[in-house]
């Protein structure tokens, strides 16, 4: 892919985020199953910041008799961490309530569907889905792998100098895209596609996932406000698939 097809991609994707949120705070169908969703993500994500920066102070202890620049260090180390729970909690928490909750998720994703491409909406509901216990297999896997990398690249912000640049660069990447990609899972259940599949994709639509995934997931980063996008982002998603990821592709230009 050239860099030119990625920039259009990335802003084809952020495009889409911004479209998706503002339909889904505007139709009433969207915002009766926004609530439910809100609700049991508050909660969740809200108790896991608390557990997270607890457990960032507790396993980085500071000794009242540390050396100045040991001190400096170790606070360092406890910021780090703490953005990294910030980074993490979003969709630790949306993975959580889409597993115990699976139908919030995917009414919300197929009434701001219907709205936008009914025809669409109605052909993909008609579809049986992904046997429960397999969707939950990926989406372990699919979290095992985020956390996976995001433990990298916690690891890398700690080196100096360029970690500091680095480290959050590569989990605002990781985080963007694996939002995005958690919420185009109603999606992917209703064409059936497991995780080998949903792989290739997101392959395929990286620049438009992260584009897309980058305003959702900084606003779903700020403590009290980002639950409340969780539920808009779900439904911004359709916007994704019908603006971007199923938009009819434009002819080559001939030289």
């Amino acid at each position: 892919m050239t860099m030119k097809a990625m920039g259009k991609g990335f802003s084809s994707g952020a495009s889409a985020a911004f479209a998706g949120l503002k339909h889904a705070l505007s139709d009433k169908g969207v915002r009766d199953a926004y609530v439910k969703l809100v609700a049991a993500l508050m909660v969740m994500s809200s108790w896991l910041v608390v557990a997270g920066v607890w457990s960032v102070f507790a396993l980085i202890p500071i000794d009242p008799q540390a050396s100045w620049w040991l001190v400096v260090l170790y606070w360092a180390i406890r910021v780090a961490g703490i953005l990294a729970v910030l980074f993490v909690t979003p969709l630790v928490a949306l993975t959580i309530v889409n597993l115990a909750f699976p139908l919030l998720a995917e009414r919300l994703f197929y009434s701001a569907l219907a709205v936008i491409h009914p025809a669409r909406a109605a052909e993909l509901m008609a579809q049986p889905g992904i046997p429960t216990a397999k969707a939950l297999v990926d989406a372990l896997a699919r979290m095992a792998l985020f956390l996976g990398l995001s433990t990298l690249a916690f690891i890398g912000s700690l080196i100096p100098v360029v970690g500091s640049i680095g480290g959050p660069v590569a989990q605002t990447y990781l985080t963007s895209r694996t939002v995005t990609w958690e919420l185009l899972d109603p999606y992917f259940d209703k064409l059936g596609w497991r995780l080998p599949e949903q792989r290739q994709f997101v392959a395929a639509h990286r620049s438009a996932m992260v584009g897309f995934g980058v305003p959702v997931a900084l606003l779903m980063m700020l403590p009290l406000v980002g639950p409340l996008v969780f539920g808009l982002a779900q439904a911004a998603a359709a916007r994704l698939v019908t603006d971007v990821i199923e938009a009819p592709v434009e002819p080559t230009p001939v030289a």
